[in-house]
């Protein structure tokens, strides 16, 4: 590949990147192609505790605190095992990555979405 296509595919990739980007939310498209398996710099980590699955209405939903999907997973698993189960054989949880919320003109509740569940 020649020096002069070599620079025609990095202008195409970087007006593709900057399409993708300006879509929608920039933040949350970045951190979907960048950080896709975890939390974005400036994104937080909600952890989502189930303590028995037999009882699914029973959760615990913590403050978005945590930096990264490890932080909230050992985080629920502290929990598990002062709670007897070490394994999470009784419960489960996820983490939930990055709440964006959708942008309305109404004053009503807050709606949106996570960028990313996972546990």
């Amino acid at each position: 590949m020649n020096k002069r296509m070599l620079r025609r595919a990095l202008l195409a990739t970087g007006i593709a990147v900057l399409a993708a980007v300006s879509l929608g939310n920039p933040e949350r498209s970045i951190a979907d192609l960048i950080w896709a398996d975890d939390a974005a710099p400036w994104e937080q980590v909600t952890a989502v505790y189930t303590p028995d699955i037999t009882k699914p209405g029973k959760i615990e939903i913590s403050e978005p605190v945590f930096a990264n999907v490890a932080a909230c997973r050992d985080h629920v698993l502290k929990l598990a095992a002062e709670r007897g189960d070490p394994d999470l054989q009784k419960g489960r949880f996820e983490c939930a990555v990055g709440f964006y919320p959708e942008k309305s003109g109404d004053k009503g509740p807050i709606t949106g979405d996570y960028r990313l569940v996972t546990n």
